[in-house]
């Protein structure tokens, strides 16, 4: 006996289906941010991404919102660690080069 799997689709369906694979396709990562101070991250709220956390640091979207809270300095961009460990490898102090003589 054989199996049939009949699936209608209509074109609505099919626009919905597509659109969400282009977002997923086209979807840029998000920043990582800081609150400047305590009462910011007790005002402020990212429309899609939420409030921020008690502590810490929190990733929202790469868009105009975040961009807009960036240039006014409500929040910073929090760099990431694994670029600062290796940033200070090569970066050593003059003291560090000197030879006991």
């Amino acid at each position: 006996m054989v199996n049939v799997n009949i699936r209608t689709i209509t074109p609505g369906q099919r626009q919905r289906e597509k659109v969400q694979r282009m977002q997923k396709l086209h979807q840029r990562p998000g920043i990582r941010v800081t609150p400047k101070n305590d009462d910011m991250r007790r005002l402020l709220k990212h429309p899609r991404a939420g409030a921020f956390r008690s502590e810490g640091s929190m990733e929202w979207p790469d868009d105009s919102f975040t961009h807009r809270r960036l240039r006014d300095g409500d929040i910073k961009r929090e760099e990431k660690k694994t670029e600062e460990k290796s940033d200070q490898a090569h970066h050593r102090s003059p003291a560090s080069h000197q030879t006991k003589e």
